[in-house]
């Protein structure tokens, strides 16, 4: 490659990374992208990234064929929804079509009914406007893919101190009551840390996502700190270690973590808060055997981690029962919900009812005893997208967690001593809390979450640095130092001094 085009393909990345870094920064700023005009100008901002993501795909394949046909299937799937068939076909073959197909004679008439193909979507604009809100966490994807682990370690950076100030304003409104200027105008959760978003629970997605990290990057620094330590010797020098740059790093991170957890506490979701326990426990079975090997601080530095781990889930149980108690009518009404929308997938099946068609459809399925009032949506993404999309979608959700717990077992054999292997397995650790956390909410249907959902999942499927070669040149320096040198043995012709006389 010629140097004038490499610079140019560093300056399209420079650029990449850029309108990336400028997508994140807004995605939760104006209610975390879940308005028409927000929600627009990511999906323009999408556009910028899928045609520079382009101009990078042709250069170099940076997906593997797995990962194109997932994007494939989530771009495909609601665009053949949008396909026109024909009216008896669409009425009598589809299931749960017949009870629309007759409203729709006996408003227009049978002629016109006839005279009219449908798409298997019952509201196609509904199923165009889904699909748009489709392509920012598939640009914010595939961009992150093309980007190199130096430039997303900086974004990582970016990403905790959005997360950080989220957490901070939350405790401001918090502490400043209901009626805070700081609360943005937001009426709703007004006893509860929203942050810029509209609901308490979509702010315990954001923070449970960053947790992780937060401690993956606490961990990685403290690793190194001590690590020059030891090179130095003495428990003077470890000591001292904490005073050094990489020290204070590391009190840094470990005020990240502290502050985005309390955060998490005073949204006061019951979810947030019993994910952000199980995601400690998971970081320190992540990250305990990182610190204990030699090169850190051994068996000593494991129990202290794991004392403190085992505190705060300790000070966060009865935080957890009480927040519960206070739910509980609101965990009756998302019971009632799911009932429904299972009898509504049961109808539906294998078709699904088309994307953006969730709340139109439910009112059919809503239980006769149900005061929660209009349900826009189901509080379970996983059925909500089984109600949308049928059977292909269950197949798309099923191969897209084996895929990610593949990954899993590349991330771990990668190179772990890079901080960036220590992100990636912090940030595989936040998509696991998000996807336990859609269980029971609908996280992934919020723009911001979903943008951020689709970053940590492209760091975690960002190729690890493999150890092999590592390995292989310790193999090579061992065998090097175990055989001895082989001396040359002097001809008989050259032992003999030809200026002896």
């Amino acid at each position: 490659m010629s140097p004038k085009l490499s610079s140019r393909g560093l300056e399209e990345k420079r650029t990449l990374w850029i309108v990336l870094a400028i997508v994140l920064l807004f995605a939760p700023l104006f209610r975390a992208g879940n308005r028409p005009l927000p929600l627009m100008i990511l999906e323009l901002a999408a556009l910028v990234l899928l045609a520079l993501f382009w101009i990078q795909w042709k250069k170099q394949r940076s997906i593997s064929v797995a990962e194109t046909v997932m994007v494939g299937g989530i771009l495909l799937i609601p665009l053949l929804q949008l396909i026109p068939l024909p009216p008896q076909f669409w009425a009598e073959f589809l299931p749960g079509r017949a009870f629309y197909a007759d409203g729709l004679r006996h408003a227009l008439g049978e002629q016109f009914f006839s005279g009219h193909w449908r798409p298997l979507a019952l509201i196609p604009s509904y199923g165009e406007a889904a699909w748009l809100a489709l392509l920012p966490p598939v640009a914010v994807f595939l961009a992150v893919r093309s980007l190199s682990s130096q430039q997303l370690q900086r974004l990582i950076y970016l990403f905790l101190a959005m997360a950080t100030f989220q957490a901070v304003l939350g405790l401001i409104q918090y502490g400043a009551g209901p009626e805070s200027i700081f609360r943005l105008g937001n009426q709703h959760y007004r006893d509860s840390a929203v942050g810029t978003y509209v609901s308490r629970n979509h702010l315990a997605g954001l923070l449970e996502m960053a947790l992780p990290l937060a401690l993956a990057l606490l961990m990685a620094t403290v690793g190194q700190s001590s690590q020059l330590a030891y090179q130095r010797g003495g428990w003077r020098q470890r000591l001292l270690a904490w005073g050094n740059r990489r020290g204070n790093r590391s009190m840094l991170y470990a005020a990240i973590a502290l502050v985005i957890l309390l955060g998490i506490i005073f949204t006061r979701s019951r979810a947030g808060i019993l994910l952000a326990m199980v995601g400690l426990f998971l970081s320190f079975l992540a990250f305990a055997g990182k610190i204990g090997n030699r090169k850190t601080y051994g068996t000593v530095g494991v129990l202290v981690f794991a004392g403190s781990i085992l505190a705060i889930e300790i000070g966060l149980a009865p935080v957890f029962n009480r927040f519960a108690a206070l739910d509980e009518p609101m965990q009756e009404g998302r019971w009632g919900i799911f009932s429904g929308t299972l009898g509504a997938i049961g109808e539906f099946f294998p078709v699904g009812s088309g994307s953006g068609s969730f709340a139109a459809v439910f009112q059919r399925f809503q239980p006769a005893d149900f005061v929660g009032g209009f349900v826009h949506r189901a509080h379970n993404d996983y059925l909500e997208w089984l109600l949308v999309g049928g059977l292909p979608v269950a197949v798309l959700i099923i191969a897209g967690l084996l895929l990610y717990f593949w990954q899993w077992f590349k991330v771990w054999r990668g190179n772990h001593d890079s901080s960036f292997s220590f992100i990636q397995i912090g940030a595989g650790i936040g998509l696991l809390l998000l996807l336990l956390h859609t269980l029971v909410d609908f996280n992934l249907h919020i723009p911001a979450n979903a943008i951020f959902f689709a970053f940590l999942l492209g760091i975690f499927f960002h190729p690890p640095k493999a150890r092999e070669r590592r390995r292989q040149k310790e193999t090579i320096l061992s065998v090097a130092e175990a055989m001895p040198l082989k001396l040359r043995e002097i001809p008989p012709e050259n032992q003999v001094n030809p200026f002896a006389g």
